[in-house]
């Protein structure tokens, strides 16, 4: 009897150990979902049959998913990193850069030409202090959404093709009407 109730002890220590880390694991990873933004033309609208999905800690990228409609297959990229800060206008935009273009399962795929070669920045969190914080501002407003906390926008040939707004998983996006 005595060696149950050890083992019962032991059991219990055990899932509470492991929800622990879990619970500590999970805080740590910032999850986002990003929608497409379209421009035709100075308006806007929101595609979220397009978006992407992205798990970031403290600005290391550990998941990364791009639904389009330009590739027959989920999207990622094979290497995302930190950038430098050279001065340069996408390092004012972007802290993360993400190369080499893949399918999200690791199979063949197949993706519309104009993403040949294309690489994304991820933006910083952003606060009133981020360099493009009123335009996004203003893009938010006339969609009816709150301010993003981060963009991901993925460049084919130096220009960017799909911006996305991205917001944390689960939380409500939409600004409520007495609300700024």
């Amino acid at each position: 009897m005595k060696n149950n109730f050890k083992k019962i002890g032991f059991l219990y220590f055990f899932v509470v150990l492991v929800q622990i880390i879990l619970i500590n694991v999970s805080m740590a990873d910032e999850i986002y979902k990003g929608m497409l933004v379209v421009d035709k033309g100075g308006e806007y609208e929101l595609d979220d049959k397009q978006y992407v999905k992205l798990v970031i800690d403290k600005d290391s990228v550990k998941s990364l998913r791009i639904h389009i409609n330009a590739s027959d297959k989920d999207l990622t990229f094979s290497s995302c990193n930190i950038l430098p800060n050279d001065g340069s206008n996408f390092t004012k935009w972007f802290s993360i850069e993400c190369r080499k273009l893949k399918s999200f399962d690791n199979k063949t795929f197949s993706y519309d030409y104009f993403l040949i070669g294309a690489y994304a920045g991820i933006s910083p969190k952003i606060t009133p202090s981020y360099s493009m914080y009123e335009k996004i501002k203003e893009i938010s407003s006339l969609l009816g959404l709150k301010v993003p906390s981060r963009t991901f926008v993925i460049y084919a040939d130096r220009k960017p093709i799909y911006e996305f707004f991205c917001y944390p998983e689960n939380t409500e996006i939409r600004k409520r009407k007495d609300k700024d």
